[in-house]
């Protein structure tokens, strides 16, 4: 019989019902219950084992495929310093030259001059007069210390500690 989770566990708490209703008297059916429910258990055991095997094998499969990702985004690094590196250098070598428009077989390459405002250089930020000086003010949550406060049994407005949730263990 291939069940889901979902019907065994149905059948489980219906096994339940009939037990309360009966009050605890299941004079004459008991060997039938107890084949029934060690049907049941069986079932949600196998089930069970094969939801945790297959939980196992994904959060495996999530790993390896996050380690390889690591390893690409770190090739992709590389590739993009060298690509950097030697981007730097060509333009280098052609402003030496003087040259500033080159077509190839299958690219046409140019030195501009970059748009938009000029960049600022403050090689002393210390220098600069207080005019243009803005301060800014970070406010923010001191959680620790609420927390503290509260599981010391202090009241703080506006704030409650939650229940911890709950997790699935499988070893």
């Amino acid at each position: 019989m291939n069940r889901s989770l979902l019907n065994i566990t149905d059948d489980l708490l219906a096994l339940d019902d009939l037990l309360s209703e009966a009050g605890g008297d299941i004079t004459g059916v008991e060997a039938t219950v107890d084949a029934w429910l060690a049907e049941l258990k069986a079932d949600l055991k196998g089930k069970v084992d094969n939801y945790a095997a297959l939980i196992c094998s994904m959060e495996l499969r999530a790993g390896v495929r996050k380690d390889e990702a690591d390893r690409l985004a770190q090739r992709a690094k590389i590739d993009a310093n060298n690509a950097k590196f030697l981007r730097e250098r060509l333009k280098l070598t052609l402003e030496r030259l003087g040259v500033t428009k080159l077509e190839t077989f299958r690219y046409r390459i140019g030195v501009t001059k970059a748009g938009g405002v000029a960049p600022l250089l403050i090689p002393d930020p210390s220098a600069i007069p207080e005019e243009y000086i803005h301060v800014r003010e970070v406010r923010e949550v001191d959680k620790e210390a609420i927390r503290t406060d509260l599981e010391a049994g202090r009241q703080v407005a506006g704030v409650a500690l939650g229940t911890r949730g709950t997790y699935l263990a499988i070893r």
